[in-house]
């Protein structure tokens, strides 16, 4: 299982989209009645735009911002507006901070069943006929036998194999706005600390059954182009601080083009979004609100913070007052 590991973190490293990005913005694709259910659904999540809000409550002031995770020139505007108030904090809260990531990447190997399936049936078993052969055609593009494939966990076989062709791939440092502010953070001696280990996050990507795993990578290895879509999609709403709008965007993408039948998708896009969203939300708000410092800045992705169970949302129910901050 060692060797194994091993293999696939050499495989991932070797992955590049190779392949030209097919991706357009969906929301400049849509008729007059998706229009008008995009607003319809807008209009019911909490706090669906805005990258940079302010929570207070007392003496205490919170700045939540929403990150990308990879780079972009447009980040460079973005930190010169931040950069002053990152230096100001009394501490700065990550999803996970960069030195105890390293540290869980040097040693992956004490958490190897987070990578591996070690007991009980191989993909090959779980997924269906056409999906297994799209998956080992994709494991023999990267130079993985597919015999080693199956004993993957399905969550790192969608990043090495199945991400956009629009975006990096992979676990490499990708100079995205978490990264950026805790450069600046560091640099100005600011306390920092994560709201999750790498091992939590993981977990939450695989907290599902492994036949709902594997329909997931079905879904994740069907369509690059589908994928790239997505992925534009969600960029540029991020960019125009509508990051709901793209979510929303992306939830449809995969009801009308997901396993199964439309009761199945729903099941498997709820539970997927509960797991890597909402309960992660839920674990972190307490860390948040116990950190020590009456000015602090909390930086996550940006899909964490819209929804009624988003971090915006959650701090809202413990009696924080919320007002959308320039970004």
């Amino acid at each position: 299982m060692i060797r194994l590991l091993a293999a696939l973190l050499i495989s991932l490293l070797a992955v590049q989209a190779q392949a030209r990005c097919q991706g357009v913005d969906l929301r400049d694709h849509l008729d007059a009645s998706q229009s008008a259910a995009l607003a319809r659904e807008l209009k019911q999540m909490p706090y669906a735009e805005g990258n940079h809000w302010i929570a207070r409550k007392g003496a205490r002031t919170i700045h939540i911002v929403g990150t990308m995770h990879v780079n972009d020139p447009r980040l460079n505007g973005v930190m010169r507006r931040l950069s002053p108030v990152i230096r100001a904090a009394d501490a700065v809260l990550l999803e996970v901070t960069g030195p105890e990531g390293r540290k869980f990447w040097e040693t992956p190997e004490k958490n190897i069943d987070l990578f591996v399936i070690r007991k009980g049936p191989g993909l090959s078993e779980v997924m269906s006929q056409t999906g297994w052969e799209r998956l080992s055609r994709a494991a023999l593009q990267i130079g993985l036998d597919p015999r080693r494939a199956e004993r993957i966990q399905p969550w790192f076989l969608s990043i090495m194999l199945a991400e956009s062709f629009c975006g990096p791939r992979g676990f490499r440092p990708q100079n995205g706005l978490d990264e950026r502010i805790e450069q600046v953070a560091a640099r100005a001696g600011v306390p920092m600390g994560s709201l999750e280990t790498v091992a939590t996050a993981i977990a939450a990507l695989s907290r599902g059954s492994l036949a709902d795993q594997a329909r997931l990578l079905e879904y994740d290895l069907a369509s690059a182009t589908g994928n790239d879509h997505t992925y534009v999609t969600l960029r540029e709403a991020y960019f125009e601080e509508k990051m709901g709008s793209g979510m929303v965007l992306e939830k449809w993408q995969f009801l009308a083009n997901g396993p199964g039948g439309p009761r199945e998708r729903q099941r498997l896009w709820k539970n997927y979004t509960a797991d890597i969203l909402d309960m992660r939300n839920r674990a972190w708000a307490p860390r948040i609100i116990g950190t020590p410092g009456d000015l602090l800045v909390v930086a996550v992705g940006a899909a964490h913070l819209p929804g009624r169970e988003g971090v915006l949302n959650l701090l809202a129910r413990t009696g924080y007052r919320l007002e959308r901050a320039p970004f």
